[in-house]
C-alpha cells in the first residue's frame, strides 16, 4: 500500500510540475533550459512513479524513453563542446539501456 501512494504521488507530482511548465513558459520558450528543466524533471517523475506501481513493462520503457528525449534535448540547449555533450548522451544512454533491460526480465 505504501509503495503505491509513493507510485501515484510520483506520477501526480510530475503530471504537475509539466503542467506548471506549459503554463509559467510561452510556446516561444520551450526549448530553453528553464522550460525544458521543470519538463525533465516532470518526466523522470513520471516515469519513476510507474516503474514504482509496477505498470506493465511497455508503459514504463515508453515513459522512460519519453524522458531520454526530453533530458537529450535538455542537455542540447546547454552548448557545450562536443566532447562533453557526446559523454553526456553515452551516459545518459546506458543508463537508459540499463534500466529497459531490468525492465524487460
Amino acid at each position: 500500500m505504501g509503495l503505491q501512494i509513493l507510485g501515484w504521488t510520483m506520477v501526480v507530482v510530475g503530471l504537475i510540475v509539466d503542467a506548471w511548465g506549459f503554463v509559467e513558459f510561452p510556446v516561444n520558450e520551450f526549448l530553453k533550459s528553464d522550460f525544458l528543466s521543470l519538463i525533465v524533471s516532470g518526466a523522470v517523475l513520471i516515469a519513476d512513479g510507474l516503474a514504482v506501481l509496477k505498470m506493465p513493462a511497455w508503459l514504463t520503457i515508453a515513459a522512460i524513453i519519453v524522458a531520454t528525449i526530453v533530458l537529450a534535448l535538455y542537455i542540447w540547449s546547454f552548448r557545450m563542446g562536443i566532447a562533453n555533450t557526446l559523454i553526456s548522451y553515452i551516459i545518459m544512454l546506458a543508463i537508459v539501456g540499463w534500466l529497459i533491460s531490468l525492465l524487460l526480465k
